[in-house]
């Protein structure tokens, strides 16, 4: 029910062309070491509690839904609660993202005091030792798990992130169930993306399509075809049309919110469509404001027309695939791994071959067509050469 409440209160915002919700990075330190965490620079500066303050208010000022405030881990800022106070003083929604050390449960007594709507910590493996090494910091399983079962205590919506991986291969259902116990509601995501500087270190870390497909089959098993997580940040989608409006043909639908609905800034107050697509499109630190970059043209004097010119019919590879309604591209993805936004990366298609394979099988359907990158990428390159001239 409230994912469909979600998807309403989305289209309404599209309908006005208004900014939904924002993604805030309030730091990239954190102490933990991750070994499939993209943010492989750490070193960005800390903006002050009046800066972020200041941001809140332009948010509040566009009529922004809600914000999600993440890091690097968050409650390493002592003002963090602060923040979250002037944030909900403002009439924004305000959901976290952390690993949870650092609640016990008179914070999650306080986060129930002030109103937050969701708390996101990553959670692993139900084996310490297991979750441990992922996060390469011995005690932290037990901490998380922890801090989960206090903010559930407190009656505050917890949401376990589990990102599976090869080292977590075997844990994940362990780990849905054991979040079942406490009230937690289990967020699964099997997909690993480069870091930020391009390198592919996290993408080495992640599940080959069988173990993908047992993932997506799962997933289907639970939800149906509606996989939507309540109160969910920086969903991937595009709000669906209302019902009874004319059909949009594929070619022309857009990616994903990015841009059209979100946007993410930095711990440095740099301003990108979201946290996976790291494009320049203005700095709030540096005088720039958030409804001149919103707003775009001569006023934003930024990228952010670019990408909401973008449409799936300029992703060439895909215009020729066959799985491609069931594709959830990503464009940050993209213009990370190769500066091109409308790139087809075999990241994405692995995941388009799970998804599908967990569809047709549940379904009873023959196997399906393999995505265009992944065929292309198979495919031999020959060098063609001219013709050498008549003399």
């Amino acid at each position: 029910m409230l994912g469909g409440l979600h998807r309403e209160l989305r289209r309404a915002y599209a309908a006005q062309g208004m900014l939904y919700e924002l993604h805030f990075d309030l730091l990239y330190q954190c102490d933990l070491d991750c070994e499939h965490c993209y943010l492989d620079d750490k070193k960005k500066r800390i903006l002050s509690t009046e800066f972020w303050k200041g941001v809140f208010d332009q948010a509040a000022e566009l009529q922004v839904f809600q914000v999600l405030l993440s890091g690097g881990e968050i409650f390493l800022r002592k003002d963090l609660l602060e923040l979250v106070a002037h944030a909900r003083s403002r009439g924004l929604f305000v959901h976290l993202k952390s690993h949870g050390g650092h609640i016990d449960a008179d914070v999650a007594r306080r986060l129930a005091e002030l109103g937050v709507t969701s708390v996101w910590l990553s959670y692993y493996s139900t084996r310490p030792e297991v979750h441990d090494a992922i996060t390469r910091r011995p005690g932290s399983q037990q901490k998380t798990r922890a801090a989960l079962h206090h903010l559930a205590q407190a009656g505050v919506v917890a949401i376990a992130s589990i990102a599976v991986m090869q080292r977590n291969a075997d844990d994940w259902r362990d780990v849905v169930a054991d979040c079942e116990s406490m009230g937690v509601i289990a967020s699964l995501d099997g997909q690993m993306r480069a870091a930020h500087s391009g390198a592919e270190f996290p993408k080495d870390l992640s599940l080959d399509v069988a173990r993908l497909s047992e993932l997506e089959t799962f997933q289907l098993e639970r939800f149906g075809q509606d996989c939507d997580v309540p109160g969910a940040v920086g969903e991937s989608a595009m709000p669906p049309p209302p019902a009874g409006a004319p059909d949009i043909d594929w070619g022309s639908g857009k990616n994903c919110v990015a841009g059209h609905l979100a946007l993410y800034v930095s711990p440095e107050g740099d301003v990108t469509p979201c946290v996976a697509w790291p494009m320049p499109l203005g700095n709030l630190a540096k005088g720039d404001r958030l409804a001149d970059l919103w707003r775009g043209g001569a006023a934003g004097r930024n990228g952010i027309d670019q990408v909401r010119s973008m449409r799936r019919q300029d992703r060439a590879i895909c215009l020729s695939c066959e799985v491609r309604e069931d594709c959830e591209f990503c464009a940050g993805q993209a213009w990370v791994e190769t500066r091109d936004p409308n790139a087809a990366i075999a990241n994405l298609c692995l995941q388009t071959r799970a998804r599908t394979l967990a569809r047709a099988e549940a379904l009873g359907l023959p196997e399906p067509p393999m995505p265009a990158g992944l065929l292309a990428e198979a495919r031999p390159r020959f060098l063609v050469r001219a013709a050498p001239r008549a003399s």
